[in-house]
């Protein structure tokens, strides 16, 4: 048996520099006609499928998540084409190793397929197995995600002893907490250190650079 560690993509993977909210604020825009669907919300540990839900409440339409994100994808794809996601301190680096100790997986607020694109441009989607993990299309609400992704990493036959989320949010600690998880947490996108600190995470890491080892001796322990 091995650990299942579900990663985080952005701010713990990597950073498209803003690429996806401007793909789903232009997507909005050209699909429903509303400037700036996403003022004043914050994408930090939400999900797409919440945070364009309340985009669609605040504009007052009724929600149509599959023709925003036919609308979203191409966009995405267009803007990472031109400028590659930047990946966080210490990735790829850390995954070979941590490949070796657990089974890897995704848990993102991505759609799925945002997802594929974002891990495609950054050269990372050969990491992670294609058919466990959990994504955005799976429910609103993130805390609801690691039993989806226990779920379906069972569904393939992988045995499994404990889950760990790796994220850069205090959301995604919540999320681990939800879950039954080993929130680990890791400074390298939303939220800065003592954000983080005050969430109380089972390990909390600078980033995977310089602190990737304390990570791998987690893995190791459990």
């Amino acid at each position: 048996m091995k650990p299942l560690i579900l990663f985080d993509i952005d701010g713990t993977l990597l950073s498209t520099e803003g690429a996806g909210r401007a793909s789903l604020t232009q997507a909005f825009q050209e699909r429903f006609g509303v400037e700036d669907a996403f003022a004043g919300l914050s994408f930090a540990g939400a999900t797409d499928l919440g945070i364009t839900g309340r985009a669609f409440a605040h504009a007052g339409l009724e929600p149509d998540f599959a023709a925003l994100e036919e609308a979203y994808l191409p966009l995405l794809s267009e803007r990472l084409g031109i400028q590659a996601p930047r990946l966080c301190p210490g990735v790829p680096d850390i995954l070979a190793p941590c490949a070796q100790r657990a089974h890897l997986a995704l848990l993102t607020g991505n759609w799925l397929q945002g997802a594929r694109i974002k891990l495609q441009a950054a050269g990372l989607l050969e990491h992670f197995d294609p058919w466990v993990g959990a994504f955005g299309d799976d429910a609103a609400d993130r805390n609801l995600l690691v039993p989806v992704a226990e779920q379906r990493a069972r569904e393939q036959g992988l045995p499994l002893g404990r889950t760990v989320v790796i994220g850069d949010t205090p959301r995604d600690v919540e999320c681990a907490r939800a879950g039954g998880a080993i929130a680990v947490a890791v400074c390298t996108g939303w939220s800065d250190r003592e954000t983080l600190a005050a969430t109380e995470p089972d390990l909390l890491i600078e980033d995977l650079r310089r602190e990737g080892s304390a990570l791998l001796r987690l893995l190791e322990s459990l």
